[in-house]
């Protein structure tokens, strides 16, 4: 069973500070009234497959005041996404999301992830201490959703810690993120030995590496996937340099494709071993944008070397 609730996404509209900017899109996607979301391996939970990342404006207080943060992450919210990846730097003072979301009362509402971000053993148990505490979580009674060693740092002492921290309730869900493609055969070795419950890396049409590495090993052994950097194109870029001023192909319809952010987050969605993509935005039209990703029609495998050659010959 989900942990979350089947909510109607006309419910989440109603009253939420991203109903004018819903209105005023297309209907075809309304017409399903709930995001897809996958089973997390060997659980029965359910995740609805696009969240959010943690842009500045959730680390930083930004010139806007917390209304700016506030409004994006409840758009978030009121287009059906529930994964949160937070914030895991401090700059030496922790996020201001945590209390935010307490704030919104919206703790119990998300699928929150976290990362340790440090070398040290030690530092790596403080580092985790103040994450959950500025989350308000981290308990039996409220555990977090799923922790990660970030970028494979010292992976044997972490990993041992992680493990603790499942043991004794603290965290539901444990794993490792990498985003350095070179690093794809630790990746994979670990995955074999270790068997995390999740996996988050670095996935788009234009670094495709994973899906051909640490995908379909994920779908073998049963591990959940996170996938980042979903726009990622250039090594310092993005794809909407490449596609700006470009047409959407005249078949996007086909797949309920409104965009060209949907366009590359359901390509990534067509494959089956994802369970859920970050996506980091200070827009609330950019989060609406994203969010729509999850619904509608998901390209087949036949669609899916259609958007690849489309996308990388314009």
């Amino acid at each position: 069973m989900s942990r979350f609730n089947s909510l109607d996404r006309r419910e989440f509209l109603t009253g939420s500070a991203a109903l004018a900017t819903a209105a005023s899109l297309p209907l075809s996607t309304l017409a399903q009234e709930t995001m897809l979301a996958r089973e997390i391996p060997g659980t029965g939970e359910t995740l609805p497959v696009i969240g959010l990342g943690a842009p500045e404006i959730f680390i930083d207080m930004p010139p806007e005041g917390k209304e700016l943060p506030m409004s994006v992450l409840q758009a978030m919210v009121d287009q059906g996404g529930r994964l949160f990846d937070s914030p895991s730097f401090f700059r030496p003072d922790p996020p201001i999301i945590g209390p935010i979301v307490q704030e919104m009362g919206l703790r119990d509402e998300l699928f929150m992830t976290g990362k340790i971000t440090v070398n040290d053993k030690d530092a790596g148990v403080e580092h985790l201490e103040r994450l959950v505490s500025n989350l308000g979580a981290g308990t039996p009674e409220r555990p977090m959703d799923l922790l990660l060693i970030h970028n494979m740092r010292n992976v044997p002492e972490h990993w041992e810690t992680l493990r603790a921290w499942k043991d004794a309730g603290r965290t539901r869900y444990i794993g490792v993120s990498l985003t350095r493609n070179a690093d794809y055969v630790d990746f994979e070795r670990f995955m074999r030995s270790e068997r995390p419950d999740f996996i988050m890396t670095g996935y788009s049409i234009h670094h495709p590496l994973a899906e051909e590495t640490c995908l379909p090993l994920a779908a073998d052994l049963g591990i959940g996937v996170l996938i980042v950097e979903a726009f990622k194109a250039t090594d310092d870029g993005g794809i909407f340099s490449v596609v700006s001023g470009k047409e959407l192909p005249e078949w996007a319809p086909d797949y309920d494709i409104e965009s060209w952010a949907q366009f590359s987050l359901k390509f990534i969605l067509s494959n089956p071993a994802v369970n859920g993509i970050v996506t980091e935005t200070r827009q609330v039209r950019h989060v609406i944008d994203n969010m729509r990703a999850g619904y509608g029609r998901i390209p087949d495998q036949a669609g899916r070397e259609k958007m690849r050659e489309y996308l990388l010959t314009i």
